[in-house]
């Protein structure tokens, strides 16, 4: 099990940070300090009901990612335990979203390599927070592709010991 955690906290530390601004988001929902109306006009619709259709996009965001990311997690396991581990359309689809979330992080941070190899001042330090999640932002997609090739070679080796018996 420690190896699987050892391979894995970042995960659950993103995890974590989407369940934190998740809570955020529903505590801003709720909130009676809503902006005040106009005063020469009528608001046209209420705030609290834009602010919960974020809640719920949100909402959908994290669960789709939690179980892109318990899609993830379980292709670790296999992969550690050297068990098959077939590729169904759920878990291509969950692997991809994986990639989705965390590719833009990989080509944000070339980018800004490339401007601080230019003398540009690139990072924030004043928050540590997103300075932080930003940087583990890399570690799934990083995490997904080592583990498909390390799957690739296993059932390469698999096939080719296989066919010399």
């Amino acid at each position: 099990m420690f190896q699987r955690l050892k391979r894995t906290w970042p995960l659950l530390l993103l995890w974590l940070d989407l369940i934190y601004s998740f809570i955020l988001n529903i505590v801003a929902s709720v909130s009676l300090q809503q902006t005040p109306a106009p005063q020469n006009s009528l608001p046209l619709s209420p705030d609290i009901a834009f602010s919960w259709l974020q809640v719920i996009t949100n909402g959908g965001m994290i669960l789709t990612l939690s179980l892109a990311f318990y899609i993830l997690l379980q292709l670790n396991r296999a992969v550690q335990q050297h068990k098959d581990w077939p590729m169904t359309p759920a878990r291509i689809a969950a692997l991809l979203i994986v990639l989705a979330f965390s590719l833009p992080a990989w080509w944000q941070w070339l980018w800004a390599l490339w401007a601080l190899t230019h003398g540009q001042a690139v990072v924030e330090w004043h928050n540590l927070h997103y300075l932080i999640v930003s940087i583990l932002l890399l570690y799934p997609a990083y995490l997904c592709l080592r583990l498909l090739w390390i799957r690739y070679r296993q059932r390469n080796s698999m096939n080719a010991s296989g066919s010399s018996v």
